[in-house]
């Protein structure tokens, strides 16, 4: 077992001090928007001694990983996230369409860490949140009627092409067109800015006070921003404390605002539409996104020993909880990355014993088979799961 350092992200979006107040730091007045846990290469984790954890798995995987895990890398990678303002409007990609994008970009000479990539790695990146404190997100297509009386509501003759866009034959894809008629939008400074001031205008009142609001608070972040109308078209969600979520590859979403453990294929791969002051591809989301109607799917967690097990469609992750109490870890073999979220924790195992802080983590190699752990708050073990229920 390895007790982790890992790497600080401070994006402009982040809190200032959602994290530290977890680390028990004293904030320095600069945004704390990501802590990374995991072996992407481009930014890994690291032992006592500095070693990258994708170093430790190399010099052995078959003990670090076990018979289970396909390859020869950590498949999950998990992250403490803290949003004060809204992330990016995204999609990731699937396993096929990471590879497609990232062999194009790299034939075009990009540099790994060029701002204008997409894709840095070939992996899809489905990814799963753990709110931690009260979250609000947009994700997914809601209905097109829904949206058609959201948009038409404004009455602007702007969103006019959108509307009937959105009252075509075909639910299943009216979608993809209405966001394109909205991204591609010939002047989309003018309709962001014409939206802006309509949903202003209408303030409290109507039946969209609270969706018209939201696109008013994007607009005090992102000004002139066309993925502000963007946003009409997305479901809003509001995830209390120990909900858990799962965004699929193709889901266009936004983490609005909160703080959660955030699980997901090892990847930093992310196309961006809006909404943000990173490389934005508005052709590949469109190409990327899956227009069909329908939110991300809050997972119900199943009691699995001490604690609760949550099953994503998916074979590079599951995520098991033990919350102010004491019990061996689930699954007892395979990688396993052990998150302390709240409060204080112990690993114990026939390798030795280790005691976890709030916002540190202890990765579990197979050799280390099973172990022990107990908390006074919230303990997150992210592994690879025997099962898949509905793979995607």
């Amino acid at each position: 077992m390895f007790r982790l350092t890992n790497p600080v992200k401070r994006y402009a979006w982040g809190s200032t001090t959602a994290l530290p107040a977890l680390l028990g730091a004293e904030p320095d007045g600069r945004p704390v928007a990501e802590i990374w846990m995991g072996a992407h290469p481009a930014d890994p984790s690291v032992d006592e001694a500095g070693t990258g954890l994708d170093r430790l798995v190399a010099k052995d995987p078959a003990a670090s990983l076990g018979p289970g895990v396909r390859g020869d890398r950590v498949p999950f990678m998990a992250k403490l996230l803290a949003a004060a303002a809204p992330l990016s409007l995204q999609v990731h990609p699937t396993a096929e369409q990471a590879e497609s994008g990232f062999r194009r970009e790299e034939a075009a000479g990009l540099s790994r860490d060029d701002p204008g990539r997409s894709y840095r790695d070939r992996s899809a990146k489905p990814e799963l949140l753990l709110a931690l404190e009260e979250t609000e997100l947009l994700a997914g297509f809601r209905p097109p009627a829904e949206a058609d009386r959201l948009l038409s509501g404004l009455g602007l003759d702007a969103l006019a092409p959108v509307v009937a866009t959105l009252r075509a034959a075909d639910p299943q894809h009216v979608h993809g067109a209405a966001l394109a008629a909205i991204l591609l939008d010939p002047a989309p400074h003018e309709l962001a800015d014409a939206v802006t001031r309509r949903v202003r205008e209408l303030g409290e009142r109507g039946m969209f006070r609270t969706e018209y609001a939201t696109v008013a608070s994007l607009a005090e972040h992102h000004p002139g921003d066309v993925g502000i109308v963007a946003a009409l078209l997305l479901n809003q969600l509001r995830l209390a404390p120990g909900e858990v979520v799962y965004v699929p590859p193709g889901m266009v979403h936004s983490y609005l605002h909160g703080t959660g453990l955030e699980i997901m294929a090892t990847s930093d791969n992310v196309v961006r539409a809006g909404l943000t002051a990173k490389h934005v591809d508005v052709a590949e989301l469109l190409r990327l996104v899956d227009p069909a109607p329908g939110g991300p799917g809050r997972l119900e967690g199943s009691a699995a020993g001490a604690g609760t097990l949550y099953r994503p469609p998916v074979r590079d992750f599951a995520l098991w909880t033990l919350t102010g109490s004491a019990g061996a870890a689930v699954p007892e073999s395979g990688p396993r990355m052990v998150v302390s979220c709240a409060g204080r924790a112990t690993v114990s195992g026939a390798h030795g014993s280790l005691d976890v802080g709030p916002g540190e983590c202890v990765f579990l190699t197979h050799a280390d088979g099973p172990v022990e752990l107990g908390t006074d708050g919230l303990l997150a073990v992210v592994h690879c799961p025997e099962r898949v229920p509905a793979l995607v």
